[in-house]
């Protein structure tokens, strides 16, 4: 397995407890993101770099303690492969954190009519998508992260550009430089960070707190999404996310992936709610954990 470390964990730290597994390579937003959570939760932990989100969930509970997953993007959003992984692997949310994302164009020419060729990470793609159709003359090859299309434009060829993120801008040397290309100012991505299944993240009275899950209906009969519903209205649960995924087993059939929001006085109300759909519908939960970030920014 491909990976690249970055010295950073305590003297004595074994090798499982003292590594944060993320999306690599480093210089990445997905490294940012791993900083400012360990930083807040003052964490002394190894990143340890992966090349796929696949990759950064296996390690958690083998080589690393946690690790720290892009979960949605405020223009992009869900991260797909995110959430199959949230109900593949036994895992236990330990918080959430966000960071702005924002793109710039950079490239090999002196106006931007000479562009024939631009890098640009899939996902990075769809967030700034005004301005590359505006360059449609030029052709999109897609990376495998923001970090590679730096690298590739940084090698100099005449006519090629790149999409990246702001914070590589003082590390470029391409004559062509438009700064901010993103389509939305707040753009931002939220990352949940894990660990292999076990005690919840401690929780404060008075704190809000978020809660991951999915409910895999036992049955698909008309309004079987609308009772898994009414059960949280009833008890006033407060759902700030769905989204539907393909069971993978039969055409048109899907599992349901929820984030609720509440209080962490409510956390027994939620455990209660849980088990009554869960009598009907195979429940599957991450757990409660404190939000640290209010929603929205």
């Amino acid at each position: 397995m491909l990976k690249e470390s970055k010295t950073g964990g305590k003297e004595g730290k074994g090798r499982m407890k003292g590594k944060m597994a993320v999306l690599g390579p480093a210089g990445t937003f997905s490294e940012s993101a791993a900083k400012a959570y360990l930083k807040r939760e003052q964490l002394d932990l190894e990143l340890a770099f992966y090349p796929t989100i696949d990759e950064t969930a296996e390690a958690v509970g083998e080589e690393c303690c946690c690790g720290l997953l892009p979960l949605e993007n405020t223009l992009d959003g869900y991260v797909q492969s995110t959430l199959d992984l949230l109900l593949e692997k036994d895992f236990t949310a330990l918080g959430e954190i966000r960071v702005p994302v924002q793109f710039a164009l950079v490239a090999n020419v002196s106006r931007p009519e000479e562009i024939h060729t631009i890098y640009v990470q899939f996902k990075a793609q769809g967030q700034c998508r005004h301005a590359l159709h505006a360059l449609s003359g030029a052709q999109l090859i897609n990376t495998h992260s923001n970090t590679q299309s730096f690298e590739l434009v940084q090698k100099g060829v005449a006519g090629e550009g790149a999409v990246i993120p702001v914070h590589l801008l003082g590390e470029c040397s391409c004559p062509f430089v438009v700064e901010d290309i993103t389509d939305a100012k707040a753009n931002a991505t939220r990352f949940l960070a894990v660990k292999p299944k076990g005690e919840p993240a401690k929780l404060e009275p008075g704190q809000t707190v978020k809660m991951p899950l999915y409910v895999l209906p036992s049955v698909d009969h008309p309004g079987v999404l609308f009772e898994i519903l009414s059960a949280f209205t009833i008890s006033r649960i407060n759902l700030v996310s769905i989204m539907s995924r393909p069971t993978k087993m039969k055409m048109g059939t899907y599992n349901f992936y929820l984030e609720l929001s509440s209080k962490a006085e409510d956390a027994e109300k939620i455990a209660m709610t849980l088990t009554l759909i869960n009598n009907v519908h195979r429940v599957k939960s991450l757990g409660l954990y404190p939000l640290h970030q209010p929603e929205g920014t």
